[in-house]
């Protein structure tokens, strides 16, 4: 499970109510979605995205698809109210915007340098 991909998983305040919410016991998508005052399509999305990314399990009984936390451990941290770790914490977007304009600004230098050497034959 990659901190990046967990992180923002819980960046979002659903996701932290689902997970939450099935701390006490697995339950069923509409009994989910009721309890945290969504609709069913919306909890279906995120119970499918923290079940991708390892989060939650869910299995089949009587017909209805039961989710569950696969790790308790994430409640802890959850509970803790702690800041989210430096090293698994994404750039502030001013910072992206500047890696990539580095980048970029460094793959021009190169074009630029290729086309110097084509027009220098």
């Amino acid at each position: 499970m990659r901190p990046d991909i967990v992180h923002k998983a819980l960046g979002n305040e659903v996701r932290v109510r689902i997970l939450l919410a099935l701390s006490k016991r697995e339950k069923y998508l509409s009994e989910l979605a009721h309890e945290i005052k969504l609709a069913p399509q919306t909890a279906d999305f995120h119970l499918n995205l923290l079940s991708e990314i390892g989060l939650v399990s869910y299995h089949w009984k009587e017909g209805k698809k039961y989710y569950k936390l696969k790790d308790r451990k994430i409640l802890d941290f959850l509970k803790s109210h702690k800041p989210m770790p430096a090293h698994i914490r994404p750039k502030p977007p001013h910072e992206i915007v500047m890696d990539m304009w580095e980048d970029v600004s460094k793959r021009l230098d190169r074009i630029e340098k290729k086309i110097d050497k084509l027009s220098k034959k």
